[in-house]
C-alpha cells in the first residue's frame, strides 16, 4: 500500500487505465480517487480532485500528499499516482494519422527520422509512442508541451518493451536523452489499440517501479456527465497540456 511521502514507496508509480466509450472523463476521475483511496487507506468519499491555475490536478483529504496525473480521450483513460515523485501519464488511441508529416512538423529531427525509418505497418505506432512520451514528460515537468515540450528528446522502444518480445510486455522506464532525471516509457495496451506512456522525475540512480492496472468503468446512470467542481482549461496543443 502506497503511503504519501513514505521513503519505501516514493519511487513506486501506480498506473490505472481502462476504456469508457462515452464517459472517459468521469471514469478517469473516479479511477483516480479510488486508486488514491486504495493507496492511502483513506475513504474515497473524503478525497476530492482539484486543479491548480495551470491545469495540473491534485487531490485533497487523506490523499493530499500524492503526486497524480490524468489522461483521457476517445473512449480511453489513464491515471498515475506516486508517493512523492512528480509523475505524468498519457494514453492515445492508435488511429490513422499522417505520422511522417506530423513528426516533421512537431518533432525534433531525430524523432522525425525515427518515424520515417519505421516499417510502414509500425509507423503510426512509433509516432504515438513518441507523442505520448512527450506528453507524459511534459506533465511530469509541469509544462505540458510548452517550453520545448514537443522537441524534448524521447526514445521509441520496440513493441513489447526493451527486449522486443511479442505482446504488450511490461512498462519499463528509461532515462531520456540529455535528461537523466526524467524516466519515461511507453507500451501498447488493449491488444495494441492504445499506447500508454508514463514519465517520472527522479535522481538518476534511484530505482523506479511501475504497477500497471486495468479497470473497466461504465457511463453514469442516465448518461449524465460528471462535472468537477472547478472550471478547467482545455487541453490544446501548445497550452499547458494537463487533462482535466
Amino acid at each position: 500500500m502506497v503511503r504519501a511521502g513514505s521513503e519505501d514507496t516514493a519511487r513506486t508509480v501506480t498506473v490505472v487505465w481502462g476504456t469508457a466509450p462515452r464517459g472517459e472523463r468521469y471514469a478517469a476521475h473516479r479511477a483516480l480517487i479510488h486508486a488514491a483511496a486504495d493507496a492511502t487507506g483513506g475513504r474515497a468519499g473524503t478525497i476530492r480532485l482539484r486543479h491548480r491555475p495551470d491545469g495540473r490536478p491534485f487531490l485533497t483529504g487523506p490523499a493530499s500528499g500524492l503526486q497524480v496525473s490524468i489522461s483521457h480521450g476517445r473512449g480511453v483513460f489513464a491515471v498515475a499516482l506516486s508517493g512523492s515523485t512528480p509523475v505524468g501519464v498519457d494514453v492515445e488511441t492508435v488511429r490513422p494519422v499522417p505520422a511522417e508529416a506530423l513528426a516533421r512538423r512537431w518533432f525534433d529531427p531525430a524523432a522525425a527520422e525515427a518515424v520515417a525509418r519505421a516499417p510502414h505497418t509500425g509507423r503510426t505506432e512509433t509516432f504515438f509512442r513518441l507523442w505520448t512520451q512527450k506528453e507524459a514528460a511534459g506533465k511530469a515537468h509541469g509544462t505540458g508541451l510548452l517550453h520545448g515540450g514537443l522537441t524534448r528528446a524521447v526514445t521509441p522502444r520496440p513493441p513489447g518493451g526493451p527486449g522486443g518480445e511479442p505482446g504488450p510486455g511490461p512498462l519499463s522506464l528509461g532515462a531520456l536523452p540529455g535528461s537523466p532525471h526524467t524516466r519515461c516509457g511507453a507500451v501498447p495496451v488493449g491488444l495494441g489499440r492504445y499506447i500508454l506512456a508514463v514519465a517520472v522525475l527522479v535522481p538518476p540512480t534511484d530505482p523506479v517501479g511501475v504497477e500497471l492496472r486495468t479497470t473497466t468503468e461504465r457511463q453514469p446512470q442516465g448518461g449524465r456527465q460528471w462535472r468537477p467542481r472547478a472550471s478547467l482549461p482545455k487541453n490544446e496543443s501548445g497550452k499547458a497540456g494537463h487533462d482535466a
